[in-house]
């Protein structure tokens, strides 16, 4: 089944070979991981009542400027 779906994403031109496809497909997973991770990181500082909850972009500024 995956490589019937391989072949089709091939065909239709978005990428110009299956090992195109498993480095887009690779890239694209460990870059997804390496958020993952950053978002499980920011759960856990905002659940340790580290975290600061940014809701306007006036906020976001004045965060920024205090860095």
């Amino acid at each position: 089944m995956l490589k019937t779906l391989a072949e089709e994403e091939i065909k239709k031109g978005y990428y110009a070979s299956f090992s195109d496809l498993v480095r887009s497909s690779l890239r694209k997973t460990l870059l997804e991981s390496e958020y993952d991770d950053l978002l499980k990181e920011t759960k856990k500082e905002y659940k340790a009542g580290k975290g600061i909850v940014l809701k306007t972009k006036k906020d976001i500024d004045n965060y920024f400027e205090s860095l």
